[in-house]
């Protein structure tokens, strides 16, 4: 879609700070390619920014249970380390799978993962790589994991990301998605059915994404089970059951539950008195026997 006059006429620094609403920002900065082509159609510059806050929205998550920003972020990150660059990962709940990665493509040799157990641990870690020397030229990719984070420390993250040359990921609950962000991209992701993951694009430059996108994520080693259709499930060979015989001796009608006069016999007397008789109704209504 063509540029407005009015943008048009504006200094390209304006330029780059301002886009349609009724269109994706074609964005100026560099850009990494998530890994993920219909991912990277709905992307302001058709991949992760640059010089930018991301935030990742997901259900937060039991101890154990996968985590939805590792299918997400690898197929990507992947890509993004050069000789002397290195993957920081601040303080994820879970460690970090190492085979996992190597199997992803994400060379061990730039993968960095920093312990951090508080909330004022994780958030001053993130805050001293942004601002670092290193931020321009040794990050590939920074991904810190911040549940506690309010909105003017999401703002002040945001200021410092703007001089990393590397794209900035901060992984928080879906629960504050109502909440206000300076982060130009959020979206929320789901870990759905076994390979497929749920994109809701919360927030871009450009309009709102009226459907979630739906991407096969499956892990590495895996991916050949998409094609698969599941094995159809052998039902059990029952052998056939005997005609029944019908006899002509009468059966006496006898009740299936006892009873007994409220004021003449306990319902423990009652029942051990008629057990006899409820046991061979109970032969007669065997269903192995009609």
């Amino acid at each position: 879609m063509r540029a407005s006059p009015v943008l048009s006429s504006l200094p390209p620094a304006l330029q780059d700070a301002l886009w349609s609403a009724s269109q994706v920002s074609p964005g100026r900065q560099r850009v990494c390619a998530t890994g993920f082509a219909a991912l990277d159609h709905e992307l302001p510059g058709g991949g992760w920014p640059t010089h930018a806050l991301t935030e990742l929205l997901q259900p937060w998550p039991a101890p154990r249970e996968p985590l939805a920003e590792w299918r997400l972020l690898s197929p990507g990150l992947s890509r993004q380390a050069g000789p002397g660059q290195a993957l920081v990962f601040v303080g994820p709940p879970l460690m970090p799978h190492l085979p996992g990665l190597q199997q992803a493509g994400v060379p061990a040799a730039h993968l960095t993962w920093v312990r951090a157990d508080t909330p004022q641990e994780r958030l001053w870690t993130t805050e001293q790589l942004l601002k670092g020397p290193g931020a321009a030229r040794e990050l590939a990719g920074l991904v810190s994991w911040l549940p506690q984070a309010d909105a003017a420390q999401v703002r002040r993250l945001q200021t410092w990301a703007l001089q990393c040359d590397a794209p900035v990921f901060i992984v928080r609950p879906a629960q504050v998605a109502q909440q206000s962000s300076a982060a130009p991209l959020r979206l929320r992701l789901e870990l759905q059915a076994p390979g497929q993951l749920r994109i809701d694009i919360l927030k871009r430059k450009g309009p709102v994404l009226a459907s979630p996108l739906r991407l096969h994520a499956w892990p590495p080693g895996l991916a050949h089970w998409q094609h698969k259709a599941p094995a159809p499930i052998e039902q059990p060979v029952r052998a056939p059951q005997p005609t029944p015989i019908p006899t002509a001796i009468p059966t006496p009608a006898v009740p299936l539950m006892p009873t007994w006069p409220a004021d003449s016999t306990t319902p423990t007397a009652a029942f051990a008195a008629s057990s006899s008789l409820s046991s061979h109704a109970l032969v007669l209504a065997d269903p192995l026997r009609d």
